[in-house]
Formats: C-alpha cells, sequence, structure tokens
C-alpha cells in the first residue's frame, strides 16, 4: 500500500471515527434528553415503540447519514481533486475503491443515501401536506422498506466481484 493510499485509508477511518462519535452522542441526547418514561433500555423498547419514539428514532437516523455522507463527500472531493495533480496518484487512490472493504462501505454508504433521500422526500411531503400521525407512520414505514429493497438489490451488484 502507498503513502498515499494509506492516508486515504487514514482520512476515511478518522471520519468514520467522527461519524460513530456523532452518532454515540446524537443517540445519547435522545435517550437521556427524553421524558422518564423513554429512559432505560430503550433497546428493549423499539419493537413496542409509540409513533413519537419513532419518529425520534427517524430523526436520529436522518441527522446521523446527513452527516456521515457530508463527511464522505468533502473526502471524495478531495479524492477527485486528485486528478487535476496527477492522473496517476488518482488512480492509485482510487485502486482502493475496488477492494473488499471499500465495497462492503459503499453498500453501507449507498443505504445512507438512500434512507437519507426516501426519508428527505418524506419530511418535505410531510410539511407541504397535512397528513395524520398514521400516513406519516405508514411513509417512514414506506421509506425504510424502500431503503432495504433498494439498497439489497444494488448491494448485490456491488458485492458482485468480491463473491465471484
Amino acid at each position: 500500500m502507498s503513502a498515499l493510499q494509506l492516508a486515504f485509508v487514514f482520512a476515511l477511518s478518522a471520519l468514520l471515527a467522527g461519524v460513530v462519535a456523532f452518532t454515540a452522542i446524537t443517540v445519547r441526547i435522545a435517550v437521556v434528553g427524553r421524558p422518564t418514561t423513554a429512559r432505560g433500555r430503550w433497546l428493549e423498547r423499539i419493537g413496542r415503540a409509540s409513533d413519537r419514539d419513532v419518529q425520534r428514532w427517524a430523526f436520529v437516523a436522518h441527522r446521523t447519514t446527513g452527516v456521515a455522507i457530508f463527511a464522505f463527500l468533502v473526502l471524495h472531493v478531495l479524492d477527485v481533486a486528485l486528478y487535476a495533480v496527477s492522473p496517476a496518484r488518482f488512480d492509485e487512490v482510487h485502486e482502493l475503491y475496488g477492494t473488499t472493504p471499500m465495497r462492503f462501505f459503499e453498500c453501507l454508504l449507498l443505504y445512507g443515501i438512500l434512507f437519507h433521500t426516501l426519508n428527505g422526500l418524506r419530511l418535505v411531503l410531510l410539511d407541504v401536506v397535512e397528513v395524520s400521525v398514521a400516513t406519516a407512520r405508514r411513509l417512514l414505514h414506506a421509506a425504510v422498506a424502500l431503503t432495504v429493497v433498494a439498497g439489497t438489490a444494488a448491494s448485490v451488484v456491488i458485492l458482485k466481484p468480491v463473491f465471484a
């Protein structure tokens, strides 16, 4: 692995660590900053959460995916800018995108982009059209279902060289 590739891996690792830290802080705020009935064993209650809880976790997921997408976008702009410096250096860094760990990372990034996009469209719709709580919940479920279906289908294509 070249020094430039190592620098890219280090930068990506630092960004991922930052996203994980941001997620931990956001989840902590969501759990601790809630009324006392929501504190405690929150993982056990996700399956029987109220509409308010579901919307709160959708907000946390939307915020986390937004930060993750932005963080990767900054790194991606920098690695694409390498082409202006040297096409050979650009190719050197982009060899990493074909590796197995990066393919799995790309799948995670794809799921994040899909959820953030679909949930964002749902939020725009909720701002424009007044809908019931039940409809808002169904729209969230649809956004999650579409994320899983489209993400899984695309992940099969992304991971095909790994398992071939």
